[in-house]
């Protein structure tokens, strides 16, 4: 995800709120969600985590799938996505 694409990721939300992630969908690709403390603004830190927790609340409401498999060296680095919503993020479970 590009600068102006978190920027107008931050509009969606203040707009709509993260009451209903339809609203704001297509959200985009959130990266590596373990690496988030590595960064210190909060398009990469707060607000990831404001949306994941919306997201694993509503996704029972809604009826959501997630999507996703293992790639790279002993397959630790995982990807998922939610298609309906259009949001996807990765996690590096590395040694």
């Amino acid at each position: 995800m590009n600068k102006e694409q978190k920027m107008e990721l931050v509009r969606k939300i203040g707009l709509f709120g993260l009451s209903d992630l339809r609203k704001i969908a297509p959200i985009g690709d959130l990266g590596y969600l373990n690496a988030t403390s590595y960064y210190h603004d909060f398009l990469n830190s707060g607000l990831i985590s404001a949306i994941m927790n919306a997201f694993y609340e509503q996704r029972e409401k809604y009826g959501w799938r997630v999507e996703g498999g293992n790639t790279k060296w002993r397959c630790t680095d995982h990807w998922s996505c939610c298609p309906e919503i259009g949001l996807s993020w990765k996690v590096d479970s590395g040694d």
